[in-house]
């Protein structure tokens, strides 16, 4: 006879096994219910995309120039494209015209697009050549832009990878779109792709597939504006407007060879900026993102930031700091003390990327600066307050905006690290340094959630380190900072999960809220194709991926940071634009891919 306690402990079980089936169930539902909304996405995104080519080869057939004027629109940076409209070497409609039909077959090739709006793009333009002004004092007239898949702009998803947010269109532009608009360009005539939520180097989703680098199309084009970064280096936009939390500006343009800028958060508007929580708001200000341009020279940066510090900026968004564009420091010649490190003691750089950083200390010594070795401070403790800070709620935020939909398997070493029981945390990073992962020890023991005390506490360490790093630089009289971009070349896809430890060299700028751009230096050499890091014995699991990573990578392209105090943004644009000009055309590494795009065959 059964007792009593047989039963209970029957019941139990039985309870609990269809709990899980009933949770695995919900599970394969929400998972199907994702996929039918991506695969409903990209039919019509497929749809219209030959709705559009259509309309180009036929409607707008008669503005297609001769290949020479062609080659030349994509080739042009947006000051070179405004002084060639100025001139009437080419029209509006033409410009946008050889643009549209480069966005789309780029897209088609590197799958860094997400929805085009080529049709009223070129209405815009076709309204500029009727009505040609050349007197209006805008600073954008006619370019046409493209925006992160992030940013709101009436009629487009801001999906930022996420499946479940696709057919939800935005009913009005972002205050970002409104400026742009303001000084006569047209944003977002292509919307570009963003890894599922943004929270890794990387630009992948179940709606738009695996964004490939136009120098390689096995490699990422980084994150999370890979997007931007890859249409920009294949020279289908002029100019793309990204964001910036970790190094979503700086590690695209790194990987891409093009140029970047995170400004001073605060200095420009994050209006209609969507976030990936259920609310679309960031609860988490202490480490702020920022809105920034990517483009293919300094000058074009330049134009989007003084087209951003204009007073329908400041009216309309009053908590940011009413700072004017100052040309005269961006034109300021003084000559400056820069202090440079090619080893951040966290995560050595490979070859390529310490080259590339000599070279650009040696070029900016050559204009007359003072070019000193610099050491950077305690990234141990930074890497501790970025994870501990991005991810205090245990990333329930960002959890919840996926609406169930399955997480991004390149997340997979971060979310099982932040979901540890906390007591565990301790002995599990114990057993990581015995068996030599010191690295992906700190990183157990500075994720998962954290208590509201145990977060004001990471506040307060925070601005202690802050406030570690400016009195340090103002005792050795460092005006600037220059360093590596990555620690690595662009990865190989599937590798961004587990390289976080390389963007150490970015992440560092956002916890200090410093202002820092990109300049492209160069390409990683044959003889530069390897990995060492004698620190961590040369064999942890992250040295082994970089080792990977360096492994046939010549030919890709190589960047370095320029940094300035918070608030000088127009000091660092300043320096990046002596350093382009300095190392010349060197700065401006054109992919093959960009050459073999025919917008001439069907």
């Amino acid at each position: 006879m059964f007792t009593i306690q047989y039963w209970t402990i029957s019941l139990i079980t039985g309870v609990l096994i269809l709990n899980w089936l009933r949770r695995r169930f919900q599970t394969f539902r929400y998972h199907a219910i994702a996929r039918q909304r991506a695969q409903a996405k990209r039919t019509a995104r497929d749809k219209r995309r030959e709705q559009l080519l259509n309309l180009l080869r036929t409607k707008y057939s008669k503005h297609l120039p001769e290949r020479r004027i062609a080659e030349r629109i994509s080739q042009s940076t947006a000051v070179e494209l405004l002084d060639g409209l100025h001139k009437k070497d080419f029209t509006y409609t033409q410009v946008t015209l050889v643009l549209s039909l480069r966005a789309l077959k780029i897209g088609q090739t590197l799958d860094c697009t997400t929805e085009e709006f080529f049709d009223q793009a070129l209405e815009y333009a076709e309204k500029l050549d009727e009505n040609y002004n050349d007197e209006a004092e805008v600073l954008l007239k006619g370019i046409p832009i493209s925006l992160k898949d992030q940013i709101d702009q009436q009629g487009a998803d801001s999906s930022m990878g996420i499946t479940m947010r696709n057919f939800q269109p935005a009913s009005k532009d972002s205050l970002i779109v409104e400026l742009l608009k303001q000084q006569g360009a047209f944003p977002g005539f292509v919307r570009s792709a963003t890894i599922q939520a943004m929270m890794l180097p990387d630009t992948e989703s179940e709606t738009y597939g695996v964004a490939n680098n136009p120098y390689d199309l096995t490699r990422t084009t980084g994150g999370s504006s890979g997007g931007e970064g890859a249409l920009i280096a294949s020279r289908g936009s002029p100019i793309g407007i990204g964001t910036d939390i970790g190094g979503s500006i700086r590690i695209p343009a790194h990987f891409c060879g093009i140029f970047g800028f995170k400004p001073t958060p605060g200095r420009l508007t994050n209006k209609g900026a969507c976030s990936p929580s259920a609310r679309n708001e960031m609860g988490q200000l202490n480490i702020r993102a920022t809105a920034g341009p990517l483009a293919r020279c300094t000058d074009d940066l330049v134009l989007v930031m003084r087209s951003f510090l204009q007073e329908h900026m400041w009216r309309n968004d009053p908590e940011l700091i009413r700072q004017p564009w100052r040309n005269e420091r961006f034109i300021d010649k003084k000559r400056l003390t820069i202090g440079f490190y090619t080893n951040d003691t966290w995560f050595p750089a490979a070859p390529a990327c310490i080259r590339a950083v000599n070279e650009a200390a040696e070029a900016l010594r050559k204009v007359g600066h003072t070019v000193i070795p610099y050491t950077p401070i305690d990234l141990p403790e930074a890497l501790r307050l970025f994870l501990g800070i991005i991810g205090a709620d245990g990333n329930r935020h960002l959890l919840e905006s996926l609406e169930k939909e399955p997480i991004n398997s390149l997340y997979k070493q971060l979310f099982q690290a932040s979901r540890l029981p906390n007591f565990l945390r301790p002995l599990l990073a114990r057993l990581m340094r015995i068996f030599g992962e010191r690295r992906t020890a700190h990183v157990v023991l500075s994720v998962g959630s954290k208590t509201a005390y145990e977060y004001f506490d990471l506040i307060i360490d925070m601005q202690k380190y802050v406030q570690k790093w400016l009195d340090d630089l103002k005792s050795n009289n460092i005006d600037l900072l220059l360093t590596p971009v990555n620690g690595l070349p662009a990865y190989r896809h599937g590798q961004s999960g587990h390289l976080f430890h390389s963007c150490s060299y970015t992440l560092l700028f956002n916890i200090l809220h410093f202002p820092v751009g990109v300049v492209p230096v160069t390409l990683v050499r044959d003889d530069e194709q390897y990995y060492e890091d004698i620190g961590n014995l040369n064999n942890d699991m992250v040295t082994s991926l970089a080792k990977d990573v360096c492994r046939q990578s010549a030919g890709l392209p190589i960047g370095v940071q320029l940094i300035g105090w918070p608030n000088d943004d127009e000091r660092v644009l300043g320096v990046m634009k002596e350093l382009e000009t300095t190392i010349g055309n060197r700065s401006s590494p054109i992919p093959n891919l960009a050459n073999n795009i025919d917008i001439y065959a069907d």
